[in-house]
């Protein structure tokens, strides 16, 4: 078991910093690397080969504050340095256990990097230096170490230098989600399930606090302390608290982040506590406050964030505006499914002519939808700030998800030719209908459109497949013969 972990988590973590060399990481995808290189430290029985795992892992979390660092540079946040800040107080953690040996060498040179880390250029060097980190492989028993002569055979061994401490959350007495959605203003339980793996004799009491990078106004997530425990180890702890989020988040905004660190009072030498756990929480509520008027659509443009915001390096201004389009376009499908908006077949013409009409009466679109912009030597049909929209009518055929894949390539020469990553395809199917249409969420989808090449960056194309030339319900009846 943990010769397959191991192997599986510096996979996910060569993989993931590779793609920081590239320029095409995502900070989700390389905390996930880390989250799992630390969840394999936890099974090593040897106290180095442990420690060795968690080091990387600390300093794969700080890699992910670095992406994200130079994806807010590069879309101009505010206070972009906050996320740098992170990433430094995490090798300082590091800096200060390692052991003056020679192979911790490399480990202290990069922790040295970060905290002297000024320019977003730095940050695939960081990278390719910590791919050159060797990483103990695990075997099926470790061997103990010969004893020196004259060493006492009756010596006792000696304790692990490092204490892990495993944290699972539940909210409302349910287990956390990735992201976990909250209502604002509302007070929620929050439990913590800790398991611990040895209590040093010093200490008296073992705390969880929480660190992150988001406005202290903007939340109040609880502490969580624990006596010394009776009997032996380990230990198994249960905490309760409250938690608060004070604001709202934007639909398309990221989930607020947050970390629990764990530590020991009084602080003990030679003692390092992790079990980091992480929390990402989002405070907007689909069914309370939606954004498109169809609480469906909603609901399935959130799926899709979460899972294009894994990959890719788009700004978050591009993936805003992407969103914007497809919750707009989504509505649209979901009304023509309620109101029938487009009752005949129509021609590509006068599906754009009518579609126009119905975009702009958007108060987030509006104004600014563009009709016939020139991109990549062709003419596309809409635009919405620099994202591109293709729209197709298929009158014959009905239209699924394995059927559209014929227009996606046409729609990603359009992106790639507008310096962008992201486009959409709509497509108006007025074929003949001989049962009732699925749910609105089933047409709403995003499609990857990989480089030639083979490695790169990709572009993704969001699908919204519009249902026109529906049936009458009576007309679907089945008459049961007498």
């Amino acid at each position: 078991m943990i010769l397959s972990s191991a192997y599986r988590s510096r996979i996910q973590t060569n993989e993931a910093l590779r793609s920081v060399v590239r320029g095409s990481a995502s900070a989700d995808a390389v905390a996930e690397a880390a989250g799992e290189l630390e969840g394999t430290a936890g099974q090593f029985s040897h106290a180095f080969s442990g420690q060795r795992y968690r080091q990387v892992a600390t300093l794969l979390k700080a890699m992910a504050f670095l992406v994200k660092w130079v994806a807010a540079e590069r879309g101009a946040e505010l206070d972009a340095a906050r996320f740098l800040r992170s990433a430094k107080l995490l090798v300082r953690d590091v800096s200060r256990e390692i052991a003056p040996t020679e192979e911790a060498e490399r480990i202290r040179d990069i922790c040295s990097r970060v905290s002297a880390l000024s320019d977003i250029d730095g940050v695939p060097e960081l990278a390719r230096l910590l791919l050159s980190i060797p990483l103990p492989l695990p075997v099926f028993a470790e061997a103990p170490r010969p004893q020196r002569a004259g060493a006492s055979a009756s010596a006792k061994p000696k304790k692990p230098e490092v204490v892990v401490a495993f944290a699972a959350f539940q909210m409302n007495g349910k287990p956390v989600v990735e992201p976990q959605t909250v209502q604002p203003e509302v007070v929620h339980d929050l439990d913590v399930h800790v398991t611990v793996s040895d209590w040093p004799h010093e200490a008296q009491e073992l705390v969880l606090e929480s660190a992150s990078v988001e406005p202290a106004s903007a939340y109040d997530l609880p502490s969580f302390r624990f006596e010394r425990p009776k009997g032996a180890a380990p230990y198994a702890l249960k905490g309760t608290g409250r938690l608060v989020v004070r604001y709202p988040t934007a639909l398309y905004a990221r989930p607020l982040e947050f970390a629990y660190r764990a530590s020991f009072l009084p602080e003990v030498d030679r003692v390092l506590v992790r079990g980091q756990r992480q929390l990402r929480i989002q405070s907007f509520d689909p069914e309370r406050n939606p954004e498109s008027g169809h609480t469906v659509v909603d609901k399935r443009i959130l799926e899709l964030r979460d899972e294009v915001r894994k990959f890719g390096i788009a700004s978050d201004t591009e993936l805003n505006n992407f969103f914007v389009l497809l919750s707009v376009l989504g509505g649209i499908a979901s009304q023509a499914l309620q109101d029938h908006l487009f009752p005949k077949k129509y021609s590509e013409a006068e599906f754009q002519a009518e579609l126009t009409k119905l975009l702009r009466l958007s108060p987030r679109v509006g104004a600014e939808l563009d009709v016939h912009p020139h991109a990549a030597g062709g003419i596309t049909d809409l635009s919405y700030r620099k994202v591109r929209i293709e729209l197709k009518v298929e009158n014959h055929v009905l239209v699924t998800e394995q059927t559209a894949a014929q227009y996606i390539e046409q729609t990603a020469q359009y992106v790639a030719g507008s310096d962008r990553q992201f486009g959409v395809l709509a497509i108006l199917d007025g074929s003949p209908k001989t049962a009732a249409p699925g749910s609105v969420a089933n047409d709403i989808f995003v499609k990857l459109v990989q480089p030639q090449a083979g490695t790169g960056v990709p572009i993704r194309i969001g699908v919204v497949i519009i249902r026109g030339n529906l049936s009458k319900p009576s007309d679907l009846s089945k008459k049961t013969a007498v």
